[in-house]
């Protein structure tokens, strides 16, 4: 019996059904609570039920959950099932991709066993554990073994141990008879505990369309976990170290090289397993629509698959792939029968924003074997406007990922859907690999395609055929040139005039700081952005309405006179010139290789200029030039 307490904690009375949710997360997301892990592997699920003419009641203990684990991993089910009838228990194998504790706790079963493989992120320090579960339903209780006990491992507890909800207490226990491990037992307190209250009290956590995160398991349509792992292992050696160290655009390159690298293992996996299923040898081509930094293509290219990318507008990094690798163009994709690709296996929509919705159409248009690949970002309708919620119980990026699903069906595509591995908040993608009707009726299905897009644009419409030259009337491709819409480009008099409106507006409220009292200065107030707003004139305002951020990104332009935080604007005491080296430079000369410090003292204080009481600090101890 499991009869050392680790550590114990109340639940309200409510959340003891949770129990089940909060094992479901841990057992099988197991990565959330070990950054070590890239993932789990469920090998093994079987429900287990007593059977009625027993007249002993068989206990699901630590005795039993020893005698399991120590059964050979290549005959698990079978020996298992074995030792379970002599227990006068039946055992019935269970679909591992679609298991849930939660579910099962719902139609009467007495238990459970679950065989996961936990899967290291660093493959070569670490190596895949095997993890024993037994589940008795009746006692709330489960029990925890890894099959590994003997070598050493920082990615799951070495001893077994119980996790036990008893009345309104949840705690975690381990077996006087069994192993202990000091380093374990304070993981389990101070990080497994937590975590089981926490998502016993918090409400079941949905995603964008509504449906249980307990329940959806990232990277679904991926047969293989490790070998998923090794592949993206693989492709950040050979091209995340040396894109980081080159990258010349303005964007985070650890967010942007490792997200692409992700879906270009993803795709390559999904690609693997569709040659197997077909028993095709040649590779997929593919074209890239929306593009961007083209680091997608150039990895898929490099890996041997034929294809392109397409762009509105070319990026700093495309002169740095090899010509002879990378086919990226700049063009303006209009949805129209010039848009189609008959001679592309897939159609990719990364992020493709206004073409979003169009993916799945153009690759239904392009021939009766194209397949799409789409992972939306922003929602679009058809003719180029923003996406209208229609669910409110739903966010606007889990509503549109619906439409998105709708549209591919009415294209004629069996969809699937799968949460990718990125560090991004919107990584759910859609896939269309194969139709729901047969190639004879390929061409009927264009007039059922042009009617809802007729439907759902709010332009003059199309007729229902592929000859017109676009599919739907006025849609209007973003500007190929980015508008810079950071209140840079404001004419300089009006952001003079509205600087010096709230710097008067602060003033009014009179402060004088201690360390200037002898020089009577004057730091004004503390006042919240929107009733400085309202003392702005209109006409000034109006020059800020197409720009990012409006009234409080002009401020923040002006930081060495404002300081915006929190929604309040106040003036921003000057530093003096020892501090603000201190401070400022020294951390650009870190992120900056031979950075060079800009001469302030040739640039005009604008305290000394413009505040009724001047700068208060002398000319010496000013980083500006008094004149």
């Amino acid at each position: 019996m499991y009869e050392n307490i680790i550590a114990e904690t109340s639940v309200s009375k409510e959340c003891v059904p949770n129990f089940w949710k909060a094992v479901d997360i841990y057992l099988f997301k197991t990565h959330v609570v070990n950054k070590k892990l890239f993932g789990v592997k469920t090998l093994s699920v079987l429900s287990l039920n007593r059977l009625e003419w027993s007249e002993t009641r068989v206990n699901f203990d630590h005795k039993l959950l020893e005698e399991i684990t120590a059964v050979p991993l290549a005959h698990f089910v079978d020996y298992t099932r074995e030792i379970l009838i002599k227990c006068v228990v039946q055992a019935t194998e269970e679909n591992p991709d679609a298991a849930s504790v939660d579910h099962f706790s719902q139609y009467g079963n007495d238990g459970l066993i679950v065989l996961n493989r936990l899967i290291p992120k660093n493959i070569g320090v670490f190596k895949p554990l095997d993890v024993v579960c037994l589940i008795d339903y009746a006692s709330f209780s489960v029990l925890l073994k890894c099959r590994q006990t003997e070598e050493e491992n920082n990615l799951f507890p070495k001893m077994a141990f119980e996790l036990k909800v008893v009345k309104d207490t949840l705690s975690i226990r381990y077996a006087s008879a069994g192993s202990f491990d000091a380093r374990s037992m304070r993981w389990l307190e101070e990080v497994l505990l937590g975590r089981m209250q926490k998502w016993m009290e918090s409400a079941v956590p949905t995603n964008a369309i509504g449906i249980r995160t307990s329940s959806i398991r990232s990277l679904a349509l991926v047969d293989n976990l490790e070998e998923y792992n090794s592949l993206f292992h693989e492709l950040k050696q050979k091209y995340g170290l040396s894109m980081v160290s080159i990258w010349p655009e303005c964007t985070d390159p650890q967010k942007f090289v490792f997200e692409d690298i992700a879906i270009a293992a993803y795709l390559l996996m999904l690609w693997r397993k569709e040659r197997a299923d077909t028993g095709e040898d040649k590779l997929q081509s593919f074209v890239d629509i929306g593009c961007g930094n083209g680091l997608l293509v150039y990895i898929l290219a490099s890996e041997g698959h034929r294809g392109y990318g397409i762009d509105l507008r070319k990026r700093k990094l495309w002169d740095l792939y090899p010509a002879a690798t990378v086919d990226l163009r700049v063009q303006t994709i209009v949805p129209s029968s010039a848009s189609l690709f008959p001679d592309i296996d897939w159609i990719i929509g990364n992020h493709s924003d206004e073409l979003s919705p169009w993916i799945p159409v153009i690759a239904a248009r392009s021939s009766y074997s194209c397949r799409f690949f789409l992972l939306p970002c922003c929602a679009y309708e058809f003719d180029g406007s923003k996406y209208q919620r229609q669910n409110c119980r739903l966010s606007q990026y889990g509503d549109f990922l619906n439409y998105a699903n709708k549209i591919a069906k009415v294209c004629g595509f069996h969809v699937k859907t799968d949460r990718l591995r990125i560090p991004s908040t919107k990584r759910t993608c859609l896939i269309g690999a194969s139709r729901n009707y047969p190639h004879s009726d390929y061409n009927l299905y264009d007039g059922k395609i042009q009617s809802f897009i007729n439907k759902r644009s709010r332009t003059e419409q199309v007729p229902s055929n592929t000859t017109s030259e676009s599919w739907s009337a006025n849609f209007k491709p973003r500007e190929s040139t980015e508008k810079v819409r950071n209140c840079t480009k404001v004419d300089r008099t009006v952001v003079d005039k509205i600087v010096m409106v709230v710097f008067a507006e602060l003033l009014v409220k009179r402060t004088v700081l201690p360390e200037f009292t002898d020089r009577n200065w004057n730091s004004g107030g503390t006042m919240p952005i929107a009733d400085l707003v309202r003392t702005i004139p209109q006409q000034h305002l109006t020059a800020l309405k197409a720009e990012c951020g409006g009234l409080q990104t002009l401020l923040r332009n002006n930081h060495q006179i404002f300081r915006v935080e929190n929604g309040t604007v106040q003036i921003r005491v000057p530093l003096k010139l020892s501090e603000a080296t201190s401070e400022g430079i020294v951390r650009k000369m870190k992120k900056v290789k031979h950075f060079k410090p800009v001469n302030l003292k040739q640039r005009l204080c604008w305290f000394f200029a413009n505040h009724p009481d001047g700068c208060p600090l002398e000319a010496g101890e000013c980083r500006f030039n008094h004149g």
